[in-house]
């Protein structure tokens, strides 16, 4: 595939992924601009987002972060500083996405998924910039009020209630393995959030559900987990906390999905 082939690729993929997180996404007129999206914060802020792909190379995500011209003299890099607020790097060999300000990313940047041969002073785990671990952002351009990736908060909720649980040392459709009496079970960690009056989630779309037995489900405005057996919802389900505004025939109440009411299961 050739390079502007692959980037309308990536493009395409994150779009739709952002609409489909039910996100307002704006597309400028024309080629003058550096960005390529603006997308609408749930506080009205409007962001200029430029697309990368991403790809893995020794244990890590790489991305170009710079622009690249071609004059009479060859090619030419630029900076985007001061022309986006945020990258989002798409990377098609995981189908996930990594929200990085542009602020953040300096001259260079890559985000580590596996475990380095040498330890370093500073490692920006690929984790811990995952779209929905950092979206929104607060107004000031850093990550959420609680900057630790879920999968940490919800190792410490299960520490609270001294649940034995390993987490993934490798890239995998699980994130943690909890043994259970009777036998081991492969959680699928996702972040929740209250919107309406309901919890949501969006599971990754390539997630092989044969891998996982439950999504974990941690939200927190509620400080609680909750269970989602993958069998009980096609592509999308939500979990009631206020009561609707009219009478609904099914209704699926999150207090029911609390994770001290399903487990063990």
């Amino acid at each position: 595939m050739k390079s502007h082939e692959r980037g309308d690729a990536t493009e395409a993929a994150v779009i739709a992924e952002l609409k489909r997180r039910c996100l307002s996404v704006s597309i400028p007129f024309g080629d003058n601009e550096r960005y390529d999206i603006v997308v609408a914060t749930p506080d009205d802020r409007l962001l200029r987002v430029q697309i990368k792909t991403g790809w893995i190379r020794d244990g890590t995500i790489e991305f170009h972060g710079k622009s690249q011209h071609t004059n009479s003299t060859g090619n030419t890099y630029t900076n985007y500083e001061g022309d986006v607020d945020y990258f989002v790097v798409y990377v098609p060999d995981l189908d996930s996405m990594y929200l990085i300000g542009e602020s953040e990313f300096g001259t260079g940047m890559q985000l580590r998924v596996d475990d380095p041969e040498q330890s370093h002073e500073t490692i920006h785990w690929a984790e811990e910039y995952r779209f929905e671990e950092r979206w929104p952002p607060r107004p000031d351009g850093s990550a959420t009020a609680d900057d630790r990736p879920t999968v940490e908060r919800v190792s410490e909720y299960l520490r609270q209630r001294d649940v034995d649980f390993a987490r993934a040392v490798t890239i995998s459709e699980y994130d943690l393995l909890v043994d259970t009496a009777e036998t081991v079970v492969r959680l699928g960690v996702e972040t929740g959030w209250v919107e309406d009056g309901r919890i949501r989630f969006h599971p990754n779309s390539s997630t092989d559900r044969d891998s996982i037995d439950w999504f974990l489900v941690y939200c927190a405005e509620t400080s609680q987990a909750y269970l989602v057996d993958p069998d009980e919802f096609d592509t999308s389900i939500s979990l009631r906390v206020d009561d609707p505004d009219t009478e609904m025939p099914s209704i699926n109440w999150a207090k029911e999905y609390e994770f001290e009411n399903r487990w063990p299961h």
